[in-house]
């Protein structure tokens, strides 16, 4: 069983149609049913937002069909929602939030300072909206963050990997991610020699000790970075070892640095075989 987590916030956005698939869904959901925690689901779309003064009836008229279409997928998926969690046995409330873009994002930081914990769909285009939700929630709701892959089926965590590279933001993640390592059955704790913004001396045997004294199982692993490549390292790894979840710090660099030369939060996010539990 998960413990000290007790309120769970499942983030989905409905951009297109009936058919879009949520993996954060029935992830969170099997979480929260593992954890007896209680479920708040935003089921959110963006309301487009034009000024009046110089577009015509026909163009207005159009935003406004646009406008219902959209709303209606999110409630759509709201009665979804209601109808898995029960099945689930998982207390869950829901929302429809309908707003412009930085009002949503708004509305998610402000409910995930609320919560133990929020899980989101992955995002592989680094200029999509969704991208948009997990940067703000990652950097400025205070509250670590769970994202989850295409086709994740539900909660494992019998195998967790730690990115350990001595910064601060990885020493949060670790202690956010407390409740999972010590209901896992092995956590390995990871840390990537040979990048170059990394000194070869940073290893994870400072940090297994403290982890074990919290009740974890833990082991150290120190990897060459594969071609200089950490994140490929780290991907690598979790496919190899079957690991169900790697937990690890946000944005080692400047917001700037990543988006122009990419970075390993960068590439994790744009491609992971498992879910990312992160803290900023």
């Amino acid at each position: 069983m998960i413990q000290n987590i007790k309120s769970v916030l499942i983030g989905l956005t409905k951009e297109f149609g009936p058919d879009e698939t949520s993996s954060a869904l029935g992830y969170g959901l099997s979480l929260a049913q593992q954890a007896e925690a209680h479920v708040t689901v935003q089921a959110a779309s963006v309301k487009l937002d034009m000024s009046s003064a110089g577009i015509s009836k026909v163009v207005a008229g159009l935003v406004e069909e646009e406008n219902q279409r959209l709303h209606a997928l999110a409630q759509a998926a709201a009665c979804g929602v209601q109808a898995d969690a029960a099945m689930a046995g998982v207390v869950c409330s829901v929302e429809t939030p309908h707003l412009s873009y930085p009002a949503l994002l708004a509305a998610f930081r402000t409910q995930a300072r609320l919560h133990d914990l929020t899980i989101v769909d992955a995002e592989s285009e680094s200029l999509a909206l969704d991208r948009g939700l997990i940067d703000t929630l990652l950097m400025d709701s205070g509250r670590p963050l769970l994202i989850v892959p295409p086709t994740q089926e539900g909660f494992r965590a019998g195998r967790i990997i730690v990115a350990w590279d001595g910064s601060g933001r990885a020493a949060r993640a670790a202690a956010d991610a407390l409740p999972f390592l010590r209901a896992a059955e092995t956590v390995e704790v990871v840390s990537v020699t040979g990048e170059k913004d990394l000194p070869d001396t940073v290893l994870g045997a400072g940090i297994a000790p403290h982890l074990t004294r919290h009740g974890v199982n833990a082991v150290v692993q120190t990897l060459p970075a594969l071609e200089g490549d950490v994140a490929e390292t780290l991907r690598s790894h979790a496919t190899l070892t079957r690991a169900d979840m790697i937990v690890m710090g946000g944005y080692v660099h400047s917001r700037l640095r990543e988006l122009m030369f990419g970075g390993v939060t960068q590439s994790l996010l744009k491609q992971s075989p498992v879910p990312l539990f992160m803290a900023y």
